[in-house]
């Protein structure tokens, strides 16, 4: 690790973690915004304007930091989402639920099917993909769902800022795993600005190798892509219901200013998989920079 990153995640982002318990759930204050400034700097190398932001990665962070709209809440809340998305485009985009419930103990391991997916609805990356039941450590998988349990995404993780996790209860969802010829499906994640797609991207092999592709509305291929990802090298094929993808993804994106809807293709199948309102958190970038101002100018701000 870097001498400095380690610095600022060592003594810097408990700051502002406690700053931020400190306001609640009230919106940033002038030292709140001065505190995530100095590590935007360190990120992106530029001084932000959280109050009149113009790029995009300033509009993500000045939504975290002041906008406390409590569907922000719902739609992050990875298990009371569905019932968000069942009303709003109906049931059948949903993938199966196999079991769900707020005690790791109480799972019904052998009732589960060979390969499943576990996860808690309250953060980012609190996944455990099972592909051979008969491997998994049971004991192992409870202990680390009790861990996710006992922390607060919004509160306890980065710089504190994730406010549409804070007031998520946690709870365990279990799903079916979901992958095609044998491979974890490609990922669709649609940047949707007044309710259009404006933008969408392509994640391959998520869990090995992960690259990513980006294409805007027309289809056109960009030159674009995000530091710590590699970009995709390979011939792409859309998948012949990419139209219906996009339409679904603007129904769902529909009276948001912005929000990223992530959908799946299976055999000409879709799948939803998440509404994020804080793309890349505290750490999302463009290469090249001159994305983050494209992306900034679809953002209608308030």
């Amino acid at each position: 690790m870097n001498p400095i990153n380690g610095l600022f995640r060592i003594l810097y982002w408990p700051v502002c973690r406690a700053y931020s318990r400190h306001l609640g759930d009230r919106p940033a204050d002038a030292l709140l915004r001065f505190l995530c400034s100095t590590y935007y700097l360190r990120v992106y190398r530029l001084w932000p304007n959280f109050v009149q932001p113009r790029r995009f990665t300033e509009k993500v962070w000045s939504r975290m930091l002041h906008e406390r709209d409590p569907l922000f809440t719902l739609i992050s809340d990875k298990f009371r989402v569905r019932d968000y998305v069942a009303e709003k485009v109906g049931g059948g985009y949903l993938i199966a639920l196999l079991w769900s419930g707020e005690k790791p103990e109480e799972i019904p391991f052998d009732r589960l099917p060979d390969k499943f997916v576990m996860k808690t609805n309250h953060g980012c990356e609190y996944n455990i993909i099972v592909q051979d039941k008969t491997r998994l450590d049971k004991k192992k998988v409870i202990l680390q769902l009790n861990k996710w349990l006992g922390e607060n995404f919004g509160n306890d993780t980065f710089l504190g800022i994730a406010w549409a996790y804070r007031n998520i209860k946690p709870h365990i969802i279990i799903e079916t795993f979901l992958e095609e010829n044998g491979q974890a499906p490609v990922d669709y994640k649609f940047f949707c600005f007044s309710g259009r797609v404006e933008f969408f991207k392509m994640d391959f092999d998520r869990f090995k190798g992960h690259s990513e592709t980006f294409f805007d509305r027309d289809f056109k291929r960009l030159d674009l892509f995000e530091p710590g990802f590699k970009r995709y090298q390979g011939k792409v094929e859309l998948p012949r219901n990419i139209n219906n993808m996009l339409r679904l993804a603007e129904s769902l994106a529909a009276g948001f200013d912005f929000i990223r809807v992530d959908l799946y293709s299976i055999e000409d199948k879709i799948y939803f998989s998440e509404l994020t309102p804080y793309p890349g958190g505290v750490f999302h970038k463009f290469e090249p920079d001159y994305y983050d101002h494209v992306f900034g100018e679809k953002w209608k701000w308030k």
